[in-house]
């Protein structure tokens, strides 16, 4: 299974949603990332770059560089799971 594709915060992890918000991560295939926090009346919109190293999502943001490390997992019932500061987040492929 790839990363590459549309994954939206899983509506059953509620500490996700209430520390992330409703978030939709977009990985394109040449290594792009599009990290949208969806608003109530607009939305945020992060444009990184990211690439692959074993089980680590490694991204950095270009208008702030800083190379961010993310653990992740994808099950095999198609569940993303993201880990920030120790905390494991869920996502599902839309």
């Amino acid at each position: 299974m790839s990363l590459v594709g549309t994954w939206v915060v899983d509506r059953t992890d509620t500490r996700a949603l209430a520390e992330l918000g409703d978030v939709v991560l977009e990985f394109q295939d040449d290594g792009r990332l599009t990290y949208t926090i969806r608003g109530q009346t607009t939305d945020q919109i992060i444009l990184m770059q990211y690439k692959v190293e074993g089980d680590v999502i490694v991204t950095d943001q270009p208008s702030s560089p800083r190379v961010e490390r993310t653990a992740y997992a994808l099950s095999p019932d198609g569940t993303l799971t993201l880990e920030f500061g120790g905390v494991a987040y869920r996502f599902r492929r839309r």
